[in-house]
């Protein structure tokens, strides 16, 4: 190959121990652009897209992993890429680009194993093939003169343009500390929501604070389109759990819009354990339930005011994001709420350090299975939720092997239970997924026509 293409937001990729391709999605800087004169679209991808930067954030099953007849869910883990564009440095993160044979490391392979099927670049007319073409023949095509084009070809070299010369800057500031007073409760959840708000409230700021907190921001425009109303169908609501929610209307720019809190995890979840898991617990129970809250919410707090989290349970989430070198650690959690994605998987780490923590694997057998039974996993089909259950579960298992054998037999019919639940639900999500990329690819040839503008 004679030219080497750059890789940018929107890139494919697939894993050589996967069955299925990702897209890559660019998290790392939200400054550099390349390949779309507008600059707003094709962000440069480096090699600071670690740990799941992808839009799925699965390839299907892992070959490495097989349980039973099948295997695992992929959980993809980047450490690191190679191969990469070395005479060039971005400012915005100080990564280098990704070239289109760069290959991405996997914690699970442990080596190379992810390559990029296609750069995401699209090939616009240059002045060189207008010289080229037959004006005759062009002219009966186009009712143009070719010969006048004189647009710079998007593959001449790298074009890096900065976001900030055309819109300007949210300056919100940075977190605000919460009150001991709410930690442990579900309110610090629709709190950090409203700190964000007010943080940002301002006419430049496009940002949405994390879905985690309470629920993703739908703009309110008398009814679903078609994604919201194919996320309705996979996720049932959950409003009558929380109650009558009074919802502040949000008005900016681009609209007005709602927080959708049965879209949330933290806040969600919550109002369940508290209000429909913690009457039927014993009091063992329902002091393991009141400390894995405080918990939960300390160890937010460490990593959004402290910027100082690591896992003690979870150590893959360490690695994915470099947690070896401190500097790493206080970069990953600067501006944290603006990386959706990356702020959905340190929460999700916080999960197994603040169960095991508060002592869930002494307290009864009878509430570990209502415990258990509570998350709908369903909803919330991402790796990282397995993940950190996962790695609950193995400590349980370790508790339960140095108990008695009943125990044990306890433990095994756990396992078995688990894995039945997540070999059906991994059939269901590939039924859907393959159904909504069939509607995506539907909708293609329409998108982009007049009339849609």
């Amino acid at each position: 190959m004679s030219q080497k293409k750059v890789v940018c937001h929107g890139a494919l990729c697939k894993c050589q121990h996967g069955d299925i391709p990702d897209t890559l999605t660019v998290l790392s800087q939200q400054k550099n652009y390349i390949n779309d004169s507008a600059g707003s679209q094709k962000l440069i991808a480096t090699d600071k897209e670690l740990g799941m930067p992808f839009q799925a954030k699965t390839f299907g099953q892992c070959k490495l992993q097989p349980t039973g007849s099948s295997f695992k869910p992929c959980m993809p883990a980047i450490t690191k890429w190679d191969g990469v564009f070395e005479k060039t440095q971005l400012k915005a993160n100080q990564g280098y680009p990704l070239l289109e044979d760069s290959k991405a490391t996997c914690a699970i392979a442990g080596a190379p194993c992810v390559e990029i099927t296609f750069h995401g670049q699209t090939a616009g007319a240059s002045a060189q093939n207008a010289a080229n073409a037959d004006e005759e023949l062009m002219s009966q095509v186009l009712p143009i003169n070719v010969k006048e084009i004189d647009a710079i070809s998007p593959y001449d070299s790298i074009s890096v343009t900065d976001e900030d010369t055309e819109h300007q800057e949210c300056n919100a500031g940075e977190p605000t500390p919460a009150s001991k007073k709410i930690i442990g409760s579900c309110y610090y959840y629709k709190w950090r929501f409203k700190n964000f708000m007010e943080r940002h409230d301002n006419e430049y700021c496009e940002h949405d604070p994390p879905d985690y907190y309470y629920g993703t921001m739908r703009e309110i425009v008398g009814g679903y389109g078609i994604v919201d109303g194919f996320r309705e169908w996979w996720t049932p609501s959950l409003e009558e759990e929380m109650g009558k929610e009074k919802l502040q209307e949000y008005t900016r720019k681009q609209g007005t819009f709602k927080p959708v809190p049965s879209k949330s995890y933290g806040y969600k979840y919550c109002v369940r354990f508290t209000n429909v898991l913690m009457p039927k617990l014993s009091p063992q129970g329902k002091k393991w339930l009141a400390d894995a809250k405080k918990y939960l919410q300390k160890y937010m707090e460490e990593g959004l005011i402290e910027k100082n989290f690591t896992s003690l349970h979870n150590t893959s989430f360490n690695e994915r994001y470099g947690f070896d070198k401190e500097e790493n650690i206080t970069s990953f959690y600067t501006d944290i709420e603006l990386r959706n994605d990356e702020f959905r998987d340190f929460a999700f780490a916080t999960h197994p350090d603040a169960y095991l923590d508060a002592g869930l694997t002494s307290i009864p057998i009878a509430d570990k299975m209502k415990v258990t039974m509570t998350p709908d996993f369903k909803e919330w089909g991402s790796g990282a939720t397995w993940e950190q259950a996962f790695i609950v579960m193995e400590e349980q298992i370790d508790h339960w092997y140095e108990q008695a054998e009943k125990g044990v037999q306890e433990a095994q019919e756990v396992i078995e239970n688990a894995i039945e639940e997540a070999e059906d639900y991994l059939e269901v999500f590939n039924e859907a997924r393959n159904l909504w990329e069939r509607a995506n690819q539907f909708l293609d040839k329409y998108r982009g026509m007049p009339w849609l503008e």
